[in-house]
């Protein structure tokens, strides 16, 4: 199955490579030439007339790439563009890759970890600290290695900022994984739990910082139209990931063996699988990933120097920040991630309190919500095609709605019925993915063309904290009310119904930054540029590290 998925996925780097291609050239003023050349001929071309286009603004203009190749001509730009027309995104697979073996990674430890625990003698009161390491690993790494990649892009050489963060990333779950495979090892049981905790705190770091860095990479490097779906199709790694977790964690749990007189077993045999794992995605992005479809340092640059020049000569223009598209995105995106945090920690032991379903009957209803969720995200790689993102997103929110709504039982009633909680489990499970991709495509748009390594990180904190209070707060809340449902799903129901109103009231900021400036510009036409600043405020929040460059045309002359 593994093998045919990704022959499946080799297929669709090429289709999308096409597709980036073809819409490149069907921007440019076709001649003879173009029409009776190939592509590969089509590509020598341009790279040979290169220098005629930086002396002609008319020949720079047939160089149509993406988003990124949308500024005016210049040295940066045109090696920029040229690289991206060369590499034809070859970054995917290795994303890809990364991916997969990331998640895999979370859902092999996941079985093992109480028994690791038991078995270097640590108490069972550390298993939730062990739990809650890795998330807030997770969202402690997200905003630092977020920021570090937005500070290397700018200030390294076109490339090396993202193949330093992310090697730099791997860097911290290999010391992960190599101190939790070596917690089995150590004498002293207060050590090795250390160990443990230690060692899952580091995981969680490298994964929330892969996370953001993937994402502020495919918002630099995938035109607006396209985010939703490459998303989509990286979300399939990762679900494909957490599906194949379990199986492997099975075939590690079968070793008992002795190297160099060290003790390999079930328990510590995932740790030693995840360094191996990194080993491998430090060699690949090492040798495979260069990093030159993110332009936004040389963009900054760029942007600083004119800023010298305007602050100079008095000329500095004011540009707005989306700040309510911004933080309807963020509020959005943590109301999905406590739905699914909280199905994910409360529906094994409901499960068992309302149906007395053993382990068997939970394991294969997770497999089947594991499944769902590929086909989801699947559906939603297709669907972005041609369906607007906005229609998806408000989609995900009246899905999740439903499905929170079918998990509520009655306080007068008696349980949960099973065809209701089957129906509000699947439909929260397909919700999610459609929802996280979606979103984290249109937060991208709403930026605009700028380094979103902070801005990603953030959003990739939101996503780990409700994971470390959620189970907190959802064991709570159903002891409460004697383990009724009523009372947990009808929160979840009611944030749905917010968000859904808070997200019609702004839908028309939901959209990419280039669109959300023209509103602007008309508006200051009609209403004026002082009343509107006091609107739009251009510093919504601490985290922002610049607005975005937006460029108008150079005047022809």
């Amino acid at each position: 199955m593994s093998i045919i998925f990704w022959q499946c996925l080799a297929r669709m780097i090429d289709t999308n490579q096409q597709q980036q291609i073809s819409m490149g050239n069907s921007q440019q003023m076709p001649t003879m030439n173009s029409l009776n050349s190939s592509p590969d001929d089509e590509t020598t071309s341009l790279l040979n007339n290169m220098g005629t286009a930086s002396k002609s603004t008319a020949s720079s203009s047939d160089i149509t790439i993406s988003t990124l190749a949308e500024s005016p001509s210049n040295d940066a730009e045109s090696q920029c563009s040229d690289e991206v027309t060369k590499k034809r995104h070859a970054w995917l697979l290795p994303f890809f890759i990364n991916i997969f073996l990331a998640c895999a990674s979370f859902s092999i430890v996941m079985p093992s970890l109480s028994p690791y625990l038991l078995e270097v003698g640590a108490s069972m009161s550390y298993l939730p600290w062990a739990v809650a390491s890795y998330s807030i690993g997770e969202m402690i790494g997200s905003v630092a290695i977020g920021t570090f990649y937005e500070f290397a892009t700018h200030a390294f050489s076109l490339g090396r900022g993202p193949r330093y963060s992310m090697m730099m990333c791997i860097c911290f779950g290999i010391v992960g994984s190599t101190l939790y495979a070596s917690a089995a090892w150590v004498d002293s049981s207060y050590t090795a739990q250390y160990f443990i905790v230690a060692g899952r705190f580091l995981q969680g770091v490298w994964t929330g910082g892969q996370q953001a860095i993937e994402q502020a990479y495919i918002s630099a490097a995938i035109e607006p139209s396209k985010r939703v779906e490459f998303t989509a199709t990286l979300s399939t790694c990762a679900v494909l990931g957490f599906v194949a977790g379990p199986t492997i964690g099975a075939l590690l749990s079968m070793i008992d063996t002795t190297v160099l007189g060290l003790r390999i077993g079930a328990n510590n045999a995932p740790g030693l699988f995840i360094l191996l794992a990194n080993t491998v995605m430090l060699v690949q992005t090492a040798l495979f990933f260069d990093g030159k479809d993110d332009c936004t340092g040389e963009r900054v640059k760029e942007a600083d120097e004119e800023d010298q020049v305007d602050s100079s000569s008095g000329n500095s223009e004011y540009k707005p920040f989306n700040y309510m598209g911004v933080a309807v995105s963020m509020f959005l995106f943590y109301i999905h991630y406590y739905s699914f945090a909280v199905q994910e920690t409360i529906i094994t032991p409901l499960s068992r309190v309302l149906y007395d379903w053993d382990s068997i009957e939970v394991n294969l209803l997770f497999t089947c919500a594991g499944v769902l969720s590929l086909i989801t995200s699947f559906a939603v790689r297709l669907l972005a095609r041609h369906v607007e993102d906005r229609i998806l997103l408000v989609a995900s929110i009246l899905i999740g709605f439903i499905g929170s709504a079918f998990l509520m039982d009655l306080p007068f009633s008696p349980d949960l019925p099973v065809w209701r909680f089957l129906a509000g489990f699947s439909l929260v499970n397909v919700a999610f993915p459609i929802g996280r991709n979606v979103v984290l495509g249109i937060f991208g748009n709403v930026l605009g063309p700028v380094n979103q390594g902070r801005w990603m990180g953030a959003m990739i904190a939101i996503s780990a904290f409700p994971r470390i209070v959620g189970p907190f707060i959802a064991l709570e809340l159903l002891e409460m009310v004697r383990w009724k449902t009523w009372l947990e799903f009808g929160i979840c129901a009611c944030l749905f119904f917010v968000v859904f109103a808070l997200v019609m009231q702004n839908i028309d900021l939901l959209v990419p930054y280039e669109d959300f400036l023209d509103d602007f510009e008309k508006n200051v036409k009609q209403h004026g540029r002082n009343q509107l600043q006091e609107v739009y405020s251009p510093i919504p929040s601490p985290i922002i590290g610049r607005r975005p460059v937006v460029r108008k045309p150079r005047a022809q002359g």
